[in-house]
C-alpha cells in the first residue's frame, strides 16, 4: 500500500489520544501543570481540557490555578451554559423592547448584565422572551403577568437554594480537587437536566389541579369568566417563643427548626389539602374543605408534638371566608383571621372560628368528625365584632358525644 504522502497527512483526523498529548504539551509550557504528575497531572489535563473546549482561555486557567479554584471554575463552566446571545440579542430575536425583557428576566431571577451587549444569555432565554407575545395574544397585560412571573422566579430561586445547598454540604467546604471537581461537575449536570424533566412534570400536574380548583368556581351566568374570589378555609400554625429561641442557639439550628415544620407541614398536605406558604417560623395551608383542613391541622399538632426531641410547641389557628388567590398565594378576611387566631391558640392545640365549626358539623350533624370545645369569644383588630372559638380535638374511639359535637366552653 503506498504511503500517504506527506501534503496529506495533515488532512487526515488527529486520533484523539494524539490530540490529548499534544494539548499536554501545550499546558505543561504554559506553566499549568508544575509540579504534578501521575494521576494528578492526568486529571488536571482532563480539567484543562474540558475548560478548553468551552472556551477558556490560558489566562482564566493560570488564574484559577493561582487562586486555587479550578474545580470551581469547572463547575460555574458547566452548570452556567452560553450560547452567545446578549440582552440586545434577545430583544431583537424576540421583537420585543429592552425595558420589557428586563422586567422578565428580573423577575425570573435571571442575571441582567451592566452591558446589554454582553454575550450571557442562551436559546432558552430567547424563547422565554419570545413567550411574552403568547401570554399578550391570550388577553393578559403586563400588569397582569408580572405578579406570576416573580412567583415563578422566587419559586426557581428556592429550587435552587436547596440544591446547591444539598451539593455545597458535600462539595463547598473546601475547594474540590480536580478530580472531584470533575466527577461533581459532571453529576450536577446530570442532575440539572434530570431535574428539569421532572420539574416540567410536576408544574405540569400541580397546575392541572389548580386549573379544575379553579374551575370549579366557574360563574355560569357570567358568560364561562373564572371569579376570583373563592370560598376557602385558611390554617396558619407558627411556632410558640421561636424568637426567644433564636438567643440560645445559633442561627443553623434555628433554620434547622422551621425547616422540620416546612417538612412536617408538607407530610400533612395532601388534596385537598395544599401547603400554601411558608413564613419563617409558620406554615399557612388553605383548602376548599373545612373538614379536611382541620384534620390536616390536627395531623400537623400531633407528629410534630409527637418528636420528643424538644422542639417548641405548635399552636395553630382556622378561618373560613371569601379569599382571593394570587400569583401562588392567598389574601382576603380568612386569611387575616387565622393569623389572629394563631396568636390566641394554646400550645400543641388547634383553635378554629364559628364558621370553621359550623361548615364541618354541617357535613356530618349526626357523626360529627371532630369533638369542639367552646373558647371564651375574642375580639380581633380589623374584625368586626367579637368572634367566637372552638378548639378542636380528634374523637376518641369511645360512645359518641352528644349530637352537636360542641362542649361546653372552657
Amino acid at each position: 500500500m503506498p504511503l500517504v504522502p506527506p501534503r496529506h497527512r495533515t488532512s487526515l483526523p488527529i486520533p484523539a489520544r494524539i490530540r490529548s498529548v499534544m494539548a499536554e504539551g501545550d499546558y505543561d509550557r504554559a506553566g499549568l501543570l508544575d509540579g504534578l504528575s501521575g494521576d494528578e497531572r492526568r486529571t488536571r489535563v482532563s480539567v484543562l481540557e474540558s475548560l478548553s473546549a468551552d472556551g477558556v482561555d490560558i489566562e482564566t486557567m493560570r488564574d484559577a490555578i493561582a487562586r486555587d479554584r479550578l474545580g470551581l471554575l469547572l463547575i460555574e463552566r458547566t452548570l452556567r451554559p452560553e450560547d452567545g446571545h446578549s440582552l440586545n440579542d434577545v430583544c431583537r430575536l424576540a421583537e420585543l423592547d429592552v425595558e420589557v425583557v428586563r422586567r422578565w428576566f428580573q423577575g425570573l431571577g435571571r442575571p441582567l448584565a451592566p452591558d446589554p451587549d454582553e454575550a450571557i444569555y442562551t436559546d432558552e432565554d430567547v424563547e422565554i422572551a419570545q413567550r411574552i407575545h403568547r401570554y399578550r395574544s391570550l388577553g393578559f397585560s403586563d400588569q397582569e403577568m408580572m405578579p406570576v412571573v416573580r412567583a415563578i422566579g422566587r419559586g426557581v430561586l428556592n429550587i435552587a437554594d436547596a440544591l446547591g445547598g444539598l451539593l455545597g454540604e458535600a462539595l463547598l467546604h473546601d475547594e474540590p480537587e480536580p478530580e472531584l471537581a470533575l466527577r461533581y461537575a459532571t453529576e450536577a449536570r446530570r442532575i440539572v437536566e434530570d431535574d428539569s424533566l421532572h420539574l416540567v412534570h410536576l408544574v405540569a400536574a400541580a397546575l392541572a389541579d389548580r386549573i379544575r380548583s379553579h374551575a370549579l368556581a366557574v360563574e355560569e351566568s357570567n358568560a364561562g369568566r373564572l371569579r376570583g374570589a373563592q370560598d376557602v378555609t385558611v390554617c396558619f400554625a407558627d411556632l410558640v417563643g421561636f424568637t426567644d429561641l433564636g438567643e440560645s442557639i445559633s442561627a443553623v439550628e434555628l433554620s434547622e427548626v422551621a425547616e422540620m415544620l416546612s417538612a412536617c407541614a408538607t407530610e400533612v398536605s395532601s388534596w385537598p389539602v395544599r401547603l400554601a406558604k411558608v413564613i419563617g417560623d409558620a406554615v399557612m395551608l388553605v383548602s376548599p374543605d373545612p373538614t379536611a383542613l382541620v384534620s390536616a391541622a390536627l395531623d400537623l399538632v400531633e407528629t410534630w408534638s409527637g418528636a420528643d426531641d424538644g422542639r417548641p410547641a405548635l399552636r395553630v389557628g382556622v378561618a373560613k371566608g371569601v379569599g382571593v388567590p394570587h400569583a401562588g398565594d392567598w389574601f382576603g378576611p380568612p386569611v387575616n383571621l387565622a393569623s389572629r387566631v394563631t396568636e390566641t391558640a394554646r400550645p400543641g392545640q388547634v383553635t378554629v372560628t364559628a364558621a370553621v365549626h359550623d361548615a364541618v358539623l354541617a357535613t356530618a350533624p349526626d357523626d360529627p368528625p371532630f369533638r369542639f370545645r367552646a373558647a371564651a369569644p375574642r375580639k380581633f383588630k380589623g374584625v368586626r365584632g367579637a368572634q367566637r372559638l372552638y378548639r378542636v380535638h380528634r374523637r376518641s374511639n369511645g360512645p359518641r358525644n352528644n349530637g352537636a359535637g360542641t362542649d361546653r366552653a372552657d
